[in-house]
């Protein structure tokens, strides 16, 4: 049975989102800044996916990833890229559960995180699978773009998953598409997750109060995300669904095999 305290949140969350109330960006940013900068927040470990104790099961966390590297396997399929590759960036790379599967497939794994410690138990855990390669890259939130700066080599696969739905707003996701293109090269492909919107209200993106409703701070539906792609200059190849997570206890997931066409578009990470 939920908790009076959680279905009283719920039904501020449900107001919130009838009467549009939201707060700027930000102010959403500068939150986010604060949460992921601090280990000791609540439930930071588990939604940093560390791994042990405070943080994932170790069943869980493996599975998690060895969960993305079959999809890749699969979806690339539709395009030119294989195996082994030159160089993977992950936007939001956590303690390292996609990592110590993907760092493996290529000579430099470069893992972008807002968080220093949570950058250093990566590395500590890509260390541990046998892997040498780990790069970490630290940004902030109000400023992802450092990261074309200070990766200066153009990356044959972006991955993203679990990130889309903490960052401030949809609009702020644009911007991570744009950040996205300009790191592969052409040729490269993105493989990024959403949290995707239905025609219920509750799916919908919060916008507000981000220690609380970190994991449904941003949403899209389906096409809407897909037109993003398209407007940053990626080729979308293919999209599958995840309505249920159990492993997480989520729903909703969406992800997208997005190419950066050759010859097309800007240079790779000027």
């Amino acid at each position: 049975m939920k908790s009076i305290e959680s279905l009283v949140q719920a039904a501020v969350r449900r107001g919130r989102r009838i009467s549009g109330l939201a707060q700027p960006e930000r102010k959403i940013a500068s939150d986010s800044q604060r949460y992921w900068s601090n280990p000791e927040e609540l439930h930071f470990r588990a939604n940093s996916h560390w791994r042990g104790e405070g943080g994932l099961a170790d069943e869980t966390w493996l599975a998690l990833g060895n969960i993305h590297m079959r999809l890749f396997d699969e979806l690339v399929k539709l395009t030119q890229l294989a195996k082994p590759l030159e160089r993977i960036v992950e936007w939001g790379c956590g303690g390292g559960a996609n990592a110590v599967h993907f760092a493996r497939a290529a000579r430099h794994f470069i893992g972008v995180d807002i968080s220093q410690a949570t950058l250093d138990e990566c590395a500590r855990n890509v260390l541990r699978s046998g892997c040498s390669n780990f790069v970490p890259v630290l940004i902030d939130v109000t400023r992802p773009e450092t990261a074309i700066e200070k990766i200066s080599q153009p990356c044959d696969l972006y991955l993203c998953t679990y990130v889309f739905e903490l960052i401030p707003t949809p609009e702020y996701g644009r911007r991570l598409l744009d950040i996205a293109h300009r790191l592969l090269r052409p040729g490269g492909v993105a493989l990024i997750q959403i949290k995707y919107e239905t025609s219920d209200a509750r799916t919908k993106a919060v916008r507000w109060g981000y220690r609380l409703n970190l994991a449904n701070m941003t949403s899209y539906s389906i096409d809407r995300f897909w037109e993003l792609a398209v407007e940053a200059g990626f080729e979308p190849k293919a999209v599958t669904l995840q309505p249920k997570q159990p492993l997480v206890n989520e729903e909703r997931y969406a992800y997208f095999l997005l190419e950066r066409p050759a010859g097309r578009g800007s240079e790779a990470c000027q």
